[in-house]
This record gives structure tokens, C-alpha cells and sequence, in this order.
């Protein structure tokens, strides 16, 4: 190889390998779960010729318009529901209980006109039956009309709630002419914006049938949800959320795309894919058993091994090491909790119809598993066969950045353990 050649050479694969690791580093760098999520839970019966939704929901997307307006125009923000304190942290507000008593039939408005319900089109009318404000969210997941009903009965807290923390339980009586239908459910305010770290998830719950089914869907429910009774369009359903939450999880991807580059399309790929998928299936089953332990400094340890192990298959892809059958299981238990933690925090450990859903949700997993090892070894076969100088340099720069941002995200979520302890 000319001198000529090798300078090009280098200075491609500094250019990849910046290109590479800049596009990385603008990636979040949390991958399977948030520590912050927020779930509404919506559970929906037929009861005496119509329809019953049973919610749960963070306060402040009770008040998401508000939230939202102050946030774009940058105001504080105004209801005759809350009141602003100073603490030693700046400011925060809390939900006025008194206000909330004087004026009980302002709020009752605000709580029934948060969701709106429709059916073939169809706006349907809706009554709110009743509604309890708790200072914290429950223990007692909505599972069943029981428990919905139960929680309904306790009494709303007596001492003003943080804002941000606050739950409100509330039920509304729906006007529908057939309610076995198909029922879409969006939400009747503009969405705020959540805060860094914060996500919105919403669990379904369509107890019409029995058992009852379980659904998920993201964010504010800007656009509808649809509840339609079917067992297969959700099983449908749970395989596009695992597909989905292992394509946003970065760390995972960059780890199936270090080991596609540290082995390739051989045999040994084959077994460790298989090890690594044993892993993370064991234990995605095993937290919802309730497996795991409560420790507070539990979930950054995971997070930061997660990472730990990015950094190793990327490390171990460069020097052409590739780990053991032994070394992809343990990883892959690892990377099973975090998608554990994902699920477990939308649908709770006690949440109707959880075999199915556990199931379709870890197919989906695989699916997107490999779809990341095909992407990856098509494009090292085309360059292996078109640009075949290329090859090295491209797959040195992609590990050598994996490497670098997976460092990052140690240092990073090592921090996260020593503020949680």
C-alpha cells in the first residue's frame, strides 16, 4: 500500500470516527427505562347498558393547557386550583384543596372535559360520577372495576398536595349506544411539555371483556387510542411496543451492532445472539415475579452495567475478542432488566392479561434485535464487496465511537448510583 494511500486511509477513518461519535453523542444517553415516567391509567366497563371509564392521572395533565401555555410563553402559571410557594429550590406549586371544595363543580368541568370519547365518529357525551385526589400515586394498581371503585371511595387528602406529585382518581359515565363497540379515547387538552428525563406512558385497561385486556400508548394521547376488544390486535400491539422500545433504546442497539462487527455472519454469531436472548428473556420475566429487589440504588447499578457492557462487546469487537456464550447471557439478564423496567412501570406487576403481553412484547424484542443485526451486516457486506479499503476504517471509527459514548455513559450513570444512595 502506497504512503499515498495510508494517509487517505487514516484521515477517512479520523473523519468516520468523528462523524461517528458526534452523531452518538447527540443521543440520549438513558436507552431502556426513565426514572420519571408518568402513567395515566384508563380502565373502561360496561355497567348497566353503557360505559364506565375509570382514570387515574398525574395532576398536572389535569391542567396540561395551562402547563403548556405557561411553558411556550414562558409565564408562571395560573388557576384558581393551585398556589405557588417559595422553597428553598425556587418556587413550586400545590393543588388548593380549599379551592378545590368552594368551587367543586369548576374542577369537576375540568377533570370530565381532560378525555374525550367517541365511537364510528362519534363525540360521546360523558358524566363525571366522582373523583378523590391523592398526595402520592397509590399502591394499588386500576387491575379491576374493584379496585377502581375502592379507590374512588377513600378520601382525598386533607393537607394541599405538590402539584407534580398529586394523583387524581376520577370516574365518568359515557353515553354509548353500543358499548361493545370499538371506543377511541384522546385527550381533550393541548399536551404539555415534559420535563428532561420525564415520559408519558398510559396504560388501557378494556375490562368490557373477560379477562380484561391491557394496552399501552405514549405521550398525552394527542391522538386517539383505540379500545377494541381484540385479543389479537393487542398481542399485535405488545410486539410493536418491544419492537419500538428496542430500536429508541440506543444502548442496546449499539451493543447488537458491536457484536454483528466483532463476529459477523458466522456460526459463533448465531450462539451468542441466542445466549444474549436467553438472558434478557429470563430476566424480563422474572422482575414481573417479582424478582427484583427495591433498592434505591438498584435501577442506576443496571443502568450503569448496562453501559459497562456496551463499552466491553465494543472494546472486545476491536481487538477481535469476541466474549463467551456465559459473558452474552449475564449481559443479556442485564439488558433484561432494563426492558423489564420499561414495561413494568407502564403496566404494573399485577396488570390484567400480563402472560400475553410479556410474550408479544419480548417477540417484539427479537424482531428489532434482528432487524439491527441485518442493517449491520448488509452494510459490511456491500462495503466488503464495493469498497472493500473501507471496511476496516469504517468498522473501526463506528466501534471506536460506541466505545467512547458507552465510557461516557459509565462515568455518567455511576454518578446516578451515588446520589441515589
Amino acid at each position: 500500500m502506497s504512503s499515498t494511500w495510508v494517509r487517505v486511509h487514516r484521515a477517512f477513518e479520523i473523519v468516520l470516527f468523528c462523524a461517528v461519535a458526534i452523531l452518538l453523542a447527540c443521543a440520549p444517553s438513558s436507552a431502556h427505562f426513565a426514572q420519571g415516567t408518568k402513567v395515566r391509567t384508563i380502565l373502561v366497563s360496561e355497567d348497566n347498558g353503557g360505559l364506565v371509564a375509570y382514570v387515574r392521572v398525574p395532576a398536572p395533565l389535569v391542567f396540561s393547557d395551562l402547563v403548556g401555555r405557561a411553558q411556550v410563553d414562558q409565564v408562571p402559571l395560573t388557576s384558581p386550583f393551585l398556589r405557588v410557594e417559595t422553597t428553598g429550590n425556587g418556587v413550586r406549586y400545590r393543588l388548593d384543596m380549599e379551592a378545590v371544595s368552594r368551587d367543586r363543580f369548576r374542577f369537576e368541568n375540568r377533570l370530565k372535559a381532560a378525555l374525550l370519547f367517541s365511537q364510528a365518529g362519534l363525540d360521546l357525551k360523558t358524566v363525571l360520577t366522582g373523583f378523590t385526589i391523592h398526595a402520592r400515586s397509590p399502591q394499588q394498581i386500576l387491575d379491576s372495576v374493584e379496585t377502581a371503585r375502592a379507590a374512588l371511595a377513600e378520601d382525598s387528602t386533607s393537607l394541599d398536595p405538590v402539584f407534580g406529585a398529586a394523583v387524581i382518581d376520577y370516574a365518568v359515565r359515557i353515553d354509548s349506544p353500543d358499548p361493545a363497540s370499538d371506543l377511541e379515547i384522546m385527550s381533550g387538552y393541548a399536551p404539555l411539555l415534559p420535563g428532561p428525563g420525564v415520559e408519558i406512558e398510559n396504560h388501557l385497561v378494556d375490562a368490557r371483556i373477560e379477562p380484561p385486556l391491557s394496552l399501552t400508548a405514549p405521550g398525552q394521547l394527542e391522538t386517539p387510542a383505540v379500545l377494541d376488544g381484540s385479543r389479537l390486535s393487542t398481542f399485535q400491539h405488545f410486539v410493536s411496543q418491544g419492537l419500538l422500545h428496542i430500536l429508541e433504546g440506543l444502548d442496546h442497539v449499539l451493543l447488537v451492532i458491536a457484536l454483528a462487527l466483532g463476529v459477523g455472519a458466522t456460526r459463533r454469531l448465531i450462539y451468542l445472539v441466542t445466549a444474549f436472548t436467553l438472558g434478557h428473556s429470563v430476566t424480563l420475566i422474572a422482575t414481573f415475579l417479582g424478582a427484583t429487589p427495591a433498592w434505591p440504588w438498584f435501577i442506576p447499578a443496571v443502568e450503569a452495567a448496562i453501559a459497562a457492557s456496551v463499552l466491553y462487546a465494543a472494546v472486545a469487537a476491536m481487538v477481535r475478542k469476541s466474549g463467551s456464550v456465559l459473558v452474552f447471557t449475564g449481559i443479556g439478564l442485564l439488558h433484561g432488566l432494563g426492558f423489564s423496567f420499561v414495561l413494568g412501570e407502564i403496566l404494573g406487576r399485577d396488570a390484567p392479561d400480563l402472560v400475553p403481553a410479556l410474550l408479544a412484547f419480548n417477540i417484539g424484542i427479537e424482531v428489532g434485535q434482528l432487524l439491527i443485526l441485518a442493517v449491520t451486516l448488509s452494510i459490511v457486506f456491500c462495503l466488503d464487496k464495493l469498497a472493500t479499503p473501507a471496511l476496516r476504517p469504517a468498522r473501526m471509527g463506528t466501534l471506536g465511537a460506541i466505545a467512547i459514548l458507552s465510557s461516557w455513559w459509565v462515568a455518567e450513570r455511576l454518578g446516578g448510583i451515588v446520589s441515589a444512595v
